[in-house]
């Protein structure tokens, strides 16, 4: 199987300039889709880059995401990257991992438990969760605002997947999450790390964590006025590809992987979500009185957040500047080519997703934070946008995290006033391992519940 452009090929592609390895972690570290940016336009689709240990092929721009979105899982796989990942977590059904029709049977069976919808039963708790956040809160507090929304959504999507919240054991769902990603997926780190006995420590705790999931859907099943069927009752009564029972080294890794699944991708997002809200006074105002409406009218229900319009508008165009996921690295597995260059087989490659968000042919002005952009009714081109990734391997969760994005952020519009401790403070964007607002970024609370 191999995949040509009818065009000559030619030979490696060009290199980002710099001193090898240095200035492109120093980059990749520091605002990469900027970075890659600034490779598409100077060097084309095609070029390379480092980060970490690692050689990147990096394929960027429209035609570059129209590849990944269509025919991509003909040449690529995702084991490379994530196999490490599913041996810590003993199973080989790790939905990142999988390709072809065993990844889509796996999809199918995860797909109802991360959707928008499963958000529902647990509404009022997931207002709750923000509303007992915001009542821990004093007025002058400053709040580190990428832990805070880790614990908000390691505690939201533990309710709603596995019917848990992680409490205590957020630290530890956080340490191994931290020394698996930057070792076995990343590989900025050292393997000797993983043998420190509190990163060991902390994986038996979260693999505690998973049998305490299966012991309470085996003994409590979900019953009419009873609890909630959700995730992890699906699997547990599903089989695997090849039609076996799942073992219980599965269904541990099923039970702890939504801890794992959201708390870096979607709590990145909603930290810059505050970001945005916060730098921006008139967002700030005209979101609020629009959720202070809403609330207003009485508790709202999983359906009234979509009422919420400019709100909604300004997560997407957070998504748009700063994507969680701008970009996807992948292996080749068969050969292809693409703008002139041949992938060979075990080529690492890196599409740049998140390129075309910062293109002034698609977004005017593309650096400037303008949430009426997406209320006009006109979309983007087909795979412009692209917060999620693309293609088979799309974010399974992007609808639970756009819901839960709107419904946090109007909790903590609804039961806080925040704002920037200095007004022209500009973030600065870390990537460990994924692009987040770093620990230092913090807002001051003006004002909390009566």
């Amino acid at each position: 199987m191999t995949r040509t452009l009818d065009i000559p090929t030619s030979t490696r592609p060009p290199r980002m300039p710099g001193i090898p390895y240095l200035t492109d972690n120093v980059n990749m570290l520091n605002d990469p889709l900027r970075y890659l940016v600034q490779g598409y336009r100077e060097l084309g689709p095609v070029f390379r880059v480092c980060m970490g240990f690692t050689e990147y092929t990096v394929l960027a721009g429209l035609e570059a995401n129209l590849f990944l979105q269509r025919e991509a899982e003909q040449y690529l796989t995702s084991e490379t990257l994530f196999g490490g990942m599913a041996r810590q977590l003993n199973t080989d059904m790790l939905l990142t991992v999988l390709d072809g029709e065993p990844h889509r049977h796996m999809r199918k069976l995860m797909r109802p438990g991360f959707s928008r919808s499963a958000i529902g039963p647990h509404i009022d708790k997931v207002i709750g969760i923000v509303r007992e956040y915001a009542e821990s809160l004093k007025p002058g507090d400053e709040i580190a605002v990428f832990d805070s929304m880790r614990r908000l959504i390691c505690n939201a999507i533990g309710l709603i997947t596995t019917g848990i919240k992680p409490g205590d054991r957020y630290q530890d769902v956080l340490t191994f999450l931290s020394g698996a990603m930057n070792v076995e997926v990343v590989k900025v780190w050292p393997r000797v790390l993983l043998s420190r006995p509190s990163w060991k420590q902390a994986k038996a705790n979260m693999f505690a964590l998973g049998k305490e999931i299966l012991e309470l859907h085996r003994t409590d099943p979900p019953r009419e006025g009873g609890r909630t069927p959700d995730m992890i009752d699906d699997l547990m009564a599903a089989v695997r590809p090849d039609g076996g029972p799942f073992t219980e080294d599965d269904l541990i890794a099923f039970a702890v992987g939504p801890y794992i699944a959201g708390i870096d991708t979607l709590s990145s997002t909603l930290a810059f979500f505050v970001y945005t809200i916060a730098k921006h006074p008139a967002v700030y105002a005209r979101a609020k009185a629009e959720v202070d409406a809403l609330f207003d009218a009485g508790m709202p229900d999983l359906n009234d957040f979509r009422k919420l319009e400019f709100l909604h508008a300004a997560a997407i165009e957070t998504l748009r500047r700063y994507p969680a996921t701008p970009f996807t690295p992948r292996t080749v597995k068969h050969p292809f080519t693409f703008a002139g260059y041949d992938f060979a087989v075990g080529t690492e490659v890196m599409f740049a997703n998140g390129v075309t968000h910062l293109l002034d042919e698609y977004y005017p002005d593309p650096l400037t934070f303008d949430p009426e952009r997406h209320l006009t009714g006109e979309a983007p081109p087909p795979g412009v946008f692209a917060p999620y990734t693309l293609g088979p391997h799309t974010c399974l969760g992007a609808g639970m995290a756009e819901g839960l994005m709107l419904i946090t952020m109007a909790g903590l519009l609804r039961y806080t006033a925040f704002e920037l401790p200095n007004p022209d403070y500009t973030v600065k964007i870390r990537t460990m391992p994924l692009p987040n607002p770093g620990q230092s970024f913090r807002v001051k609370v003006v004002n909390t519940p009566a």
